[in-house]
């Protein structure tokens, strides 16, 4: 099978999503559910993707298969080795997904995945979900299933406070300023993470629901 800059794109993709579902891959590279079924089927076949099955989700998910480390690059394929399949973890990883396709349709204009962006600064790990770039200010993302404990999570917004000091920011991504959006299950939930902005923060957050940017939740299940 000849490999397409279109097949490279997508396993890189897959591989740094973690996983992507059937519809997903459709609105990312075809288009149309026949194309993407007849080509993901082809890239199955040569290992370079592998098809997940679960009771508790009703189309095929896609991770990478094992000759996808000979197409993504030294940088990627050490990422590949002891991807987890838990329920929990497809749920988040499906959620970011639909996260970055509702910004999209907003007029981002670009991606930058979770490995691609972890930093330390400091005592603190930043590790958002994705960074989306836009013709302003990037918004970096985190999405909230409800499992955090608020103070943990209250100090992850401490980790962001700290790359407004200075050019810490600048120095470690290029952009000087940024937005940080997080994407939570409820209401309930999103008034509780507004409440936890330290009074040190100097950086735009927004909270919202999945149902506030119109994405379905993907249905928890264990």
């Amino acid at each position: 099978m000849r490999r397409t800059p279109r097949d490279v794109q997508l396993i890189k993709d897959v591989a740094l999503s973690h996983l992507l579902s059937r519809d997903q891959i459709v609105s990312l590279y075809f288009g149309s559910i026949t194309r993407a079924n007849f080509r993901l089927r082809q890239l199955c076949a040569e290992r370079f993707l592998k098809r997940l099955t679960t009771p508790f989700y009703g189309q095929s998910l896609y991770m990478a298969g094992s000759a996808a480390s000979d197409v993504v690059g030294e940088r990627i394929a050490p990422l590949l080795s002891n991807r987890l399949e838990s329920p929990r973890f497809v749920r988040h990883a499906l959620s970011v997904t639909e996260t970055r396709l509702a910004l999209t349709a907003r007029g981002a204009t670009g991606w930058r995945f979770e490995q691609q962006i972890w930093r330390t600064v400091g005592n603190h790990a930043i590790r958002p979900d994705g960074l989306a770039l836009t013709s302003s200010t990037p918004i970096f993302t985190e999405i909230d299933l409800g499992h955090v404990a608020p103070q943990k999570f209250k100090e992850k917004l401490f980790g962001y406070s700290e790359l407004t000091k200075g050019d810490c920011c600048r120095d470690l991504y290029g952009f000087a300023t940024f937005r940080l959006l997080v994407v939570t299950t409820g209401s309930r939930r999103s008034r509780q993470l507004r409440s936890l902005l330290p009074d040190s923060a100097r950086f735009e957050y927004l909270v919202q629901t999945f149902d506030e940017l119109g994405i379905q939740q993907i249905g928890a299940w264990s």
